[in-house]
C-alpha cells in the first residue's frame, strides 16, 4: 500500500509539473515577441537599396503589447515597416492596434495590407480613420514606388479576397506592374501565404505574407502542427522558402483562433536586402 502511495504521488508530482511547464510555455508563447532576421540576396536589387531593411508586423489581432512592439521594431531601424493583415479581430482590438500604430509614427513609413479578420470585424472604416490619423499607407491592389539615388524598389500591396470586392487577381497585377516596370526589383505585400501553390509563376522578387500563425503549435524538428483551416502539418507555416521568388511567411503576433499558441513565439520579422 505505502509503495502504491508513493508512485501515485510521483506521477501526480510529474503531472504538476508538466501542467506548470505547459502554462509557462503558452505564457511564453504569447507574450514574449522573437525578432527573427532573414536576408534576402538578389542581382536584381540596385545597389542604393544595399542593406535596405523592411520589418514585418504581420497577424497583431489587437495583441496587448504595441508599445513594446513598436519599441523593438524601432530598435531595428527599419527603413520601412510593413503590416501584412489581421491587424484586428473585431472591434474590441481597435484600442491595441491605435496604441501599435500611435506608437510606430515617426519610426519609419508604414505601410498595410489587408487581411481576412481586418474585413471580418466590419471595422475596416474605423481602421482606416488610424491609418488616417497616424500617416499609415494602405495599399489597395496597387504599387507604389520607394526610391534611392534615382533607382527604385517597388511595393505591390495585395487587397485579401475577403474584401468582398471585385478585383483583379495577384497574377493580373503582377503583370500590369511588369508591362510598366519590367526590371525593377519588386515586393509583393499579401496576407494569405499560400502564393508558391497558387501563383508560383509570380514575375516578382521577394513575397511578405503571414496567415498561418505558425502553425499555432509547433514541434520540435517537425514544425508548425495545425493550419488556419485546421488541417494538419501545413505547409509554408513559418519561414523563408525559395519558390522562384522568395517567400517569407511571418509566424506573426497574435492570435485569432481559440487554440493558444505554443512553443510559438509572436514574431517580429526583418528582412533586409543585398544586391547580390
Amino acid at each position: 500500500m505505502k509503495k502504491r502511495k508513493k508512485k501515485l504521488r510521483r506521477v501526480l508530482l510529474i503531472l504538476i509539473i508538466l501542467a506548470a511547464v505547459l502554462v509557462c510555455a503558452v505564457y511564453d508563447s504569447a507574450e514574449n515577441i522573437e525578432v527573427t532576421d532573414y536576408h534576402v540576396v538578389s542581382d536584381r536589387l540596385p545597389e542604393a537599396f544595399e542593406g535596405f531593411k523592411i520589418a514585418q508586423i504581420s497577424d497583431f489581432h489587437g495583441a496587448g503589447f504595441g508599445e513594446e512592439l513598436a519599441e523593438l521594431t524601432e530598435a531595428q531601424s527599419p527603413d520601412i515597416i510593413v503590416i501584412t493583415g489581421d491587424l484586428i479581430s473585431g472591434p474590441e482590438d481597435l484600442s491595441n492596434a491605435e496604441k501599435l500604430l500611435s506608437s510606430l509614427e515617426g519610426t519609419a513609413p508604414v505601410y498595410f495590407v489587408s487581411g481576412n479578420h481586418d474585413y471580418a470585424s466590419n471595422r475596416m472604416d474605423e481602421l482606416e480613420a488610424l491609418f488616417e490619423r497616424y500617416g499609415v499607407r494602405y495599399i489597395k491592389n496597387e504599387y507604389i514606388s520607394q526610391e534611392r539615388q534615382g533607382e527604385e524598389l517597388l511595393l505591390l500591396g495585395v487587397e485579401d479576397p475577403n474584401s468582398w470586392a471585385v478585383m483583379p487577381r495577384p497574377d493580373e497585377l503582377a503583370e500590369e506592374l511588369r508591362s510598366e516596370y519590367p526590371e525593377d526589383f519588386v515586393v509583393l505585400l499579401g496576407h494569405r501565404n499560400y502564393w508558391a501553390e497558387e501563383y508560383s509563376g509570380l514575375p516578382v522578387d521577394l513575397i511578405l505574407c503571414g496567415h498561418a500563425h505558425g502553425g499555432i503549435v509547433r514541434l520540435p524538428f517537425v514544425g508548425g502542427l495545425l493550419g488556419t483551416d485546421r488541417t494538419l502539418f501545413p505547409d509554408y507555416e513559418g519561414g523563408i522558402y525559395h519558390c522562384g521568388f522568395e517567400l517569407v511567411v511571418s509566424r506573426g503576433l497574435g492570435n485569432g483562433v481559440p487554440v493558444p499558441r505554443l512553443f510559438n513565439r509572436p514574431e517580429l520579422v526583418c528582412v533586409t536586402l543585398h544586391a547580390g
